[in-house]
């Protein structure tokens, strides 16, 4: 007869047992650490993700605030990497005064504006040190540095006088034509500090860090829907972005939004997980009776 352990089971029976609980202890390990590489990758994702839905929603914020949806070539030129576009900085727009030589001419080549404002003083206007906007009826705009702005006529006038020196007027007073209180707002990625910025006025601060990629297409579209992505805006002949260009064909394309693709690599388990999100904006301008499709530098 065999000789048994006290216990009942035989050597080889216990061996057996050994070997089938390694067998499940490896499988059980395995699938431990599959699952913990799994949860990380996915808690790495979650967290990229976030963090870039949280810039594109700051980015896409900002742009569907410019001024009557204009992009502009200040601070940075405007194209697949970096975007400059003015916002409104408080106020509705002042109602522009006609030269008062009537003479279109002298209003283009004038450092100053004469604007209607009922307002005590002004401090009140706040334009002082600032930048203006000025828009006409014919969808044209500059952007001005203002100087000093002092009242015209009697302490009950309504007239102010705004200087803006060294930069001209430049566009055509037409009828409508306003006045906005702005600052020019401009994002631009750094690929080599992996780090995207953004300039308000003289001051730039990183938005972002640790981006992989970020790039910047502008949708046109025309009559028919048909739509047409690119990586620049259209530019006028001075070289400024517009909304609305004229094909050779003599068809008129409108810039109608833009996409905003950002990317950045989250690291899990010894490895890189590169992951990417796309926003877009609708560039309606914000107004029923103005639009801007080109913003003109100051002569």
């Amino acid at each position: 007869m065999r000789r048994r352990l006290s216990s009942g089971m035989t050597l080889v029976e216990l061996l057996v047992a050994m070997a089938v609980l390694g067998i499940i202890l490896t499988v059980a390990y395995s699938a431990m650490v599959s699952s913990l590489r799994v949860q990380t990758d996915q808690e790495a994702i979650t967290t990229s993700q976030a963090k870039l839905r949280r810039v594109v929603e700051v980015i896409t914020q900002d742009l569907r605030s410019a001024v009557f949806g204009s992009i502009t070539n200040q601070p940075f030129a405007s194209n697949d990497r970096q975007i400059s576009f003015a916002l409104i900085a408080g106020g509705a727009g002042y109602q522009v005064l006609p030269h008062d030589s009537g003479n279109n001419n002298s209003f283009r080549t004038a450092n100053n504006v004469q604007i209607i404002a009922t307002v005590a003083n002004a401090a009140e206007l706040n334009l002082e040190g600032r930048q203006a906007m000025m828009v006409n009826a014919n969808r044209r705009a500059v952007i001005v540095n203002v100087g000093n702005v002092t009242r015209r006529g009697g302490p009950g006038s309504v007239e102010w006088n705004v200087v803006h020196p060294g930069c001209a007027n430049t566009i055509d007073y037409t009828p409508n034509t306003l006045l906005f209180r702005i600052d020019s707002l401009g994002l631009r990625y750094d690929a080599a500090t992996r780090t995207l910025w953004q300039r308000r006025g003289a001051t730039e601060v990183p938005l972002a860090f640790d981006i992989s990629d970020f790039r910047l297409e502008y949708v046109y579209q025309d009559p028919a829907g048909i739509t047409e992505l690119r990586t620049t805006p259209h530019l006028s002949p001075t070289g400024q972005p517009v909304r609305q260009f004229t094909r050779p064909d003599g068809v008129v394309l409108q810039l109608v939004r833009l996409q905003v693709t950002i990317s950045a690599a989250a690291p899990s388990q010894g490895r890189v997980i590169e992951r990417s999100f796309t926003g877009q904006v609708e560039l309606h301008g914000g107004h029923q009776s103005f639009g801007v499709d080109e913003v003109v530098p100051c002569n």
